[in-house]
């Protein structure tokens, strides 16, 4: 979830580009709100509470799926990286979650197939950037991507398991994302502001209908299930598959023409959005063991978004995700590469007589 685009001056310096730093900030400070307002202990979907949740949820993770296969404009590179960069932290993660649900709960289940909590964008980033270079030698792959997405929901086996689900349904936003070039942005960013209020009311009030109305589960949005297992017909999943795809783009459309582009304090945590998503998952479990104190609604949203605030402040500060990093690629050096040296040595592979 970080990005090194850069842009060149007259001079011909590089520079970095703020605005998709930016862009990325303020998604991941809608993440753990999102999680936050689903586990804080007075959820309902008819509600506030529904609106926000449903908001983000209709396009945060297409947003920054969008943004991944933007900057995954080397194939080969990616598929080199995958591994390090996504399903390596999955792999440990597993068991970190598994001890704190444990430690927490007093019982959890350790289940490296069925991904926890929101690990499923690791394995699903794994999988784009892996085989990218095979997607894009496919004919019409960003048509197919569409009319798969569409018919997901109809497919028992996409489910949970291996993010299944989620893999499908996202993967239309990567494949848009790696097929956007700059000149497609720049287009993009030329909508007038009275352009841009009218998109943003437009969008607003379709979430707030979605909420209120509550035509389907809150639990469609997560985009994790077939329709029969939410008790949705095939004609309602698809038609609001269809929605859930036009509103994304919409959004992100909209953040597109009104975010800043000069340097700024989002730009900043958009440099360090991976510490943020795995680490306030750890406060996500508090929450929705202790819940928050709920005397009136102010004081309840009050704790969602400023606990939400707190985590992206913390985690994304140089300590916290220098640290996090750190870790990381500690681990990977001296743990697996060092134990990949030793069982080609041991079995004497890439060695000479």
């Amino acid at each position: 979830m970080t990005t090194k685009e850069p842009s060149i001056h007259e001079s011909g310096k590089k520079e970095r580009n703020y605005f998709f730093d930016t862009f990325r900030g303020i998604l991941i400070w809608m993440i753990p709100i999102s999680h936050f307002t689903m586990v804080g202990g007075n959820f309902h979907q008819a509600s506030f509470g529904g609106v926000v949740y449903v908001t983000i949820n209709v396009f945060a993770m297409q947003a920054f799926v969008f943004l991944s296969g933007y900057f995954s404009k080397k194939p080969a590179r990616a598929r080199e990286t995958a591994f390090k960069t996504f399903l390596f932290p999955y792999l440990l993660l597993v068991p970190f979650f598994y001890g704190v649900r444990y430690f927490l709960n007093g019982a959890a289940n350790l289940n490296w197939i069925v991904p926890p909590l929101a690990l499923w964008y690791l394995v699903a980033l794994f999988v784009y950037r892996f085989f990218l270079v095979d997607l894009i030698k496919i004919r019409r792959i960003l048509p197919l991507s569409i009319v798969l997405y569409l018919a997901a929901g109809q497919i028992p086996w996409l489910d949970t398991e291996l993010a299944l689900g989620r893999m499908v349904s996202y993967f239309p936003f990567f494949m848009i994302g790696y097929f956007c070039t700059k000149e497609h942005i720049a287009k993009i960013q030329r909508l007038k502001a009275w352009h841009c209020a009218l998109l943003g009311i437009v969008l607003v009030a379709i979430n707030v209908a979605l909420a209120y109305s509550r035509i389907v589960p809150v639990g469609f949005y997560l985009l994790r299930s077939p329709a029969a297992s939410l008790g949705i017909s095939w004609y309602m999943d698809i038609l609001m598959r269809i929605v859930d795809f036009i509103l994304p783009c919409g959004w992100i459309v909209l953040l597109m023409n009104i975010l800043p582009r000069s340097k700024n304090y989002l730009s900043y945590v958009g440099k360090n959005t991976m510490a943020v998503y795995i680490l306030h998952l750890i406060v996500r479990q508090v929450v929705k063991k202790y819940s928050f104190p709920d005397p009136n609604m102010f004081v309840y949203y009050a704790c969602i978004f400023g606990l939400a605030s707190v985590c992206v402040v913390v985690f994304s500060s140089p300590p916290v995700s220098k640290a996090y990093n750190w870790f990381f690629d500690f681990l990977y050096e001296k743990g697996y590469c060092s134990l990949k040296r030793f069982v080609k040595w041991a079995l004497g592979i890439g060695t000479t007589g």
